[in-house]
């Protein structure tokens, strides 16, 4: 008897915090989502949504309702998996999209090689959290308490980095390069400045800004600038020669670990284990 369209609806609607957007997700009208809200509040019995028609706001039973709803179907979809996949051949994984195309991606042929039967799927996009996966690799902040179901990979270094052809001059002119910034991580020029003591050079120098690092270090790459990048990212363009990091690399306090859904399944102890092991370079 439960309107199940419904509370699907609802919950990519109180999820997104937009009718569009949930309207978007399900592949229907925002007419059709907004139908679908009705009926549940009616078969409620209490308003889950408030306020303008084209700016609605959760109520607090909708808030409450909602976090509930997404919880359900996380757990309906983890049972449909584990009873659809029988011998856990799937792998899903989850990370920052730099993270997976500049430091995962070009290494996973190895895990492949050591652990052919498992077929790996990445999810990179702006709603991992929503998504259900078998390992998510995260970023912790300084002084973050690594969760009981986490594995530490390695700590985080950050570092400047360059073409070698626009380091040919002294450290002030360097720093006078126009500086390339990320949108994702807006105040990491203040923060390599706060770990090694230099000053972050003209204040007048052109700023770029990038959405995301893979295009930042790109940029780099391209002659267009100098930006402050983690060291995992371009730890092998510096040793190809492709780009240089004039002041070496400091510690930012940041911490990488990898989060399984379930420890004692052997494609996560394998990729855990496959992940320590490639990442031990990271830790010298």
């Amino acid at each position: 008897m439960l309107p199940v369209a419904a509370l699907r609806a609802f919950e990519a609607a109180a999820r997104h915090g937009q009718i569009s957007r949930a309207a978007d997700e399900l592949g229907v009208t925002h007419g059709a989502v907004s139908r679908q809200v009705s009926h549940l509040e009616d078969f409620i019995g209490a308003p889950l949504f408030e306020g303008a028609r084209n700016r609605p706001r959760l109520t607090a039973e909708g808030r409450v309702f909602g976090f509930a709803l997404t919880a359900a179907f996380d757990q309906i979809e983890d049972a449909l998996r584990i009873i659809g996949r029988g011998d856990g051949s799937i792998l899903d994984v989850a990370c920052l999209s730099t993270f997976a195309m500049r430091w995962l991606i070009p290494r996973l042929h190895d895990f492949a090689a050591r652990h052919p039967r498992y077929d790996v799927r990445l999810a990179t996009d702006d709603r991992q959290s929503q998504v259900h996966v078998d390992a998510r690799i995260l970023v912790l902040p300084p002084d973050a308490e690594l969760p009981k179901t986490c594995t530490r990979l390695f700590a985080e270094k950050l570092a400047l980095v360059v073409t070698p052809s626009l380091a040919s001059g002294s450290e002030t002119d360097v720093l006078a390069l126009p500086r390339l910034e990320t949108r994702t991580r807006p105040d990491v020029w203040r923060e390599w400045a706060s770990l090694t003591g230099k000053g972050v050079g003209n204040a007048s120098a052109t700023t770029r800004i990038f959405d995301h690092y893979h295009m930042t270090i790109e940029a780099v790459l391209n002659n267009l600038g100098v930006a402050i990048a983690p060291w995992h990212l371009v730890a092998g363009d510096v040793a190809g020669g492709r780009l240089v990091a004039p002041f070496g690399a400091a510690d930012s306090n940041y911490v990488y670990a990898v989060e399984v859904a379930r420890p004692g399944a052997p494609k996560t102890r394998d990729f855990v284990n496959w992940l320590k092991e490639a990442t031990q370079d990271l830790r010298e």
